[in-house]
């Protein structure tokens, strides 16, 4: 699977506030000394912004939403009806969204290559933020002067756009006074085995257990076992694959339902039930879907794989992730093959889309392929040995015809693990799949937690969540619930509560020394 950091909100669009999109242009490149840029450009382009001035009061602050790998309306719920929401009620400010280049109708050119991608870049990005905090008169409100340093700006970001606004108050702290990094990846990654370790640790134990447990007949029949070519049809074959595909891209297709793990929410109306579905299906003991023309095989398989193959149990689950697979799967074989075209020349056009902007940025910075052949030996993978390092990164040659090591100390260089800097809060989730790229990651010595960085690991246990899975999972302290929910009496769980309360709380502080540094 493709590393992929974004939670959807597009579920919840329909609670969320329209805002109208304005523009502020913006120079395509702010870097004309750096080679990694060049042809360099004089040029600029335009960037989408959105913004809430129903809360705000003369002299109040501007809490800025990074609006990370997506177009910045998926962001929309975070600016009606989420903890910035609740911040600039709480402190009398305005809220913001800005869009991030190449995401959503920001593009600095109107084709994209590989050679107009160069200035995609985190540094670049970051610029484009300061520049913008700098400079932007909002419309309506062109008699307050609303620009960093004469007002406070706190930025506020999850996932990458978490890491984003760590390094925004870092590099450019004389426009940033504080940020908040929900679940923030400052540390890049290129072998990011670790993704599945939240999966592992804090899902549903029957329901890993047998995922492990098909991971690894599958493995013995397709890595181990001598007879390859009889075996190996037939185990695609049982899943509805005729003519075989690449045995990499058949096991890619089956780790697809781990993603939806990521994708869990507080709230039902954000998140996805997906894992649960799939967990639900795969443990049942009694078949759930019609056999197809090649489940007959089963016991012959499982058999071959060394399984007891009278063991109804799994031969019920085996049955069940067949169905489930062949009923949810995103992937095909042609969008498998498709991975593996190499582009002939850096004038081919790519599409337009967010999946293209943040697949060049794993590329070129970020990393976090996701094999499973590194797992270590003492672990049972939740994917398949099969997937390595290569084939989880083919995309970055196929693509843009890249064939280098993204270059992580780009990102490092900020601190990455050891990221620390005053006025920015580190808040995570304890089952998050990305808490390994954080500040948070298991195995780092733990940190005090203070009013100046605050450093805060969510926690929640299954009673308190609806689809039963315990642990908070991607940047669960950023969304919220509309008023009219409230109204009906909707709440979130104690903890959620507990988090934005005190996240509420220390950004007052961090506005007091403002106030108190104004007044001297």
């Amino acid at each position: 699977m493709r590393p992929v950091l974004l939670l959807p909100l597009a579920a919840c669009l329909s609670q969320a506030l329209e805002y109208k999109a304005y523009n502020f242009s913006a120079p395509i490149d702010h870097f004309h000394n750096e080679t990694r840029y060049e042809p360099h450009s004089n040029g600029s382009f335009n960037l989408r912004y959105w913004f809430d001035d129903s809360h705000y009061q003369p002299g109040g602050p501007v809490f800025v939403i990074a609006a990370g790998e997506t177009d910045g309306e998926d962001r929309f719920p975070f600016l009606s009806q989420g903890i910035v929401t609740q911040l600039a009620e709480a402190h009398h400010g305005l809220g913001v969204i800005l869009e991030h280049r190449y995401y959503g109708a920001s593009y600095p050119f109107e084709d994209v290559t590989p050679d107009t991608l160069r200035f995609l870049s985190t540094e670049q990005s970051l610029a484009d933020y300061a520049y913008f905090a700098s400079n932007v008169v909002f419309p309506g409100l062109e008699d307050q002067d609303l620009t960093a340093p004469a007002t406070p700006w706190i930025a506020y970001g999850g996932s990458y756009a978490g890491a984003q606004v760590a390094f925004l108050r870092k590099v450019y702290p004389e426009v940033f006074w504080g940020a908040v990094s929900s679940s923030g990846v400052t540390a890049a990654i290129i072998d990011y085995w670790n993704y599945y370790e939240p999966i592992r640790n804090y899902g549903p134990a029957d329901c890993i257990d047998t995922i492990q447990t098909l991971t690894d007949l599958i493995d013995r029949i397709l890595i181990d076992h001598p007879d390859k070519h009889t075996l190996h049809a037939q185990l695609q074959a049982t899943y509805g694959v005729s003519p075989p595909i690449n045995n990499t891209d058949f096991v890619s297709i089956l780790s697809s339902p781990l993603g939806s793990f990521q994708s869990r929410n507080w709230d039902p109306a954000v998140g996805s039930y997906g894992f649960r579905a799939y967990c639900d299906n795969i443990t049942s003991t009694h078949p759930l879907y019609r056999p197809n023309n090649g489940t007959g095989l089963l016991p012959r398989l499982v058999e071959a794989s060394g399984y007891d193959a009278s063991n109804r149990t799994l031969l019920a689950a085996l049955r069940n992730n067949i169905g489930y697979i062949n009923g949810s799967s995103p992937e095909s074989e042609s969008s498998s093959s498709r991975r593996r075209s190499k582009r002939s020349t850096s004038s081919t056009t790519l599409p337009k889309s967010s999946t293209t902007s943040w697949n060049y940025q794993v590329c070129t910075e970020w990393g976090y392929f996701m094999p499973g052949s590194t797992v270590p030996s003492s672990i049972r993978p939740l994917i398949s040995r099969l997937i390595d390092l290569e084939y989880s990164s083919s995309f970055c040659s196929s693509d843009f015809g890249i064939d280098t090591p993204p270059d992580v100390q780009q990102v490092n260089k900020h601190g990455g693990f050891n990221f620390s800097y005053p006025r920015v809060a580190i808040i995570g989730g304890t089952a998050d799949p990305w808490r390994d790229a954080t500040p948070h990651a298991e195995g780092l010595p733990g940190r005090k937690s203070t009013r100046e960085e605050p450093f805060i690991l969510v926690d929640v246990e299954a009673g308190d969540v609806w689809d039963g899975i315990r642990g908070a999972v991607h940047h669960w302290d950023q969304n919220g619930l509309s008023g009219e929910e409230v109204e009906q009496g909707a709440r979130p769980p104690v903890v959620i509560q507990r988090v934005q309360r005190e996240i509420v709380d220390f950004v007052g502080g961090w506005l007091d020394q403002w106030e108190a540094k104004e007044d001297l």
